[in-house]
């Protein structure tokens, strides 16, 4: 019968023992899980950040293309009259030339 108790209380310790190693297993997992949590909610926030930077460099950037359009735009513009006016400085002096010619030949 002694051997019995002793077997019993054996059982019950090594039980209690086990019980008491996974309690502290479940206390330092529950730790680890709020240690999670918190790095969890911290990295989405700075998802959600970098995604409204995101939103606001795609938006200054599709202005600023914009912007380019429109001076290019200006460029082309600038770069016809400025043709336009070489032909006419051209027509001109060839004008001045040929009114120079006809002057010698009334001389």
């Amino acid at each position: 019968e002694e051997d019995a108790d002793r077997e019993i209380l054996d059982i019950k310790n090594k039980y209690e023992r086990r019980l008491r190693d996974e309690k502290e297993a479940n206390m330092r997992l529950k730790g680890e899980t709020g240690i999670m949590k918190k790095k969890f909610t911290s990295l989405q926030k700075e998802i959600d950040d970098h995604k409204e930077e995101i939103k606001k460099l795609q938006a200054e950037t599709a202005k600023l293309n914009n912007i380019i359009r429109n001076l290019e735009k200006d460029i082309q513009g600038l770069k016809k009259e400025i043709q336009e006016r070489d032909d006419t400085i051209q027509d001109k002096e060839k004008r001045i030339y040929d009114l120079k010619k006809k002057n010698q030949e009334l001389e």
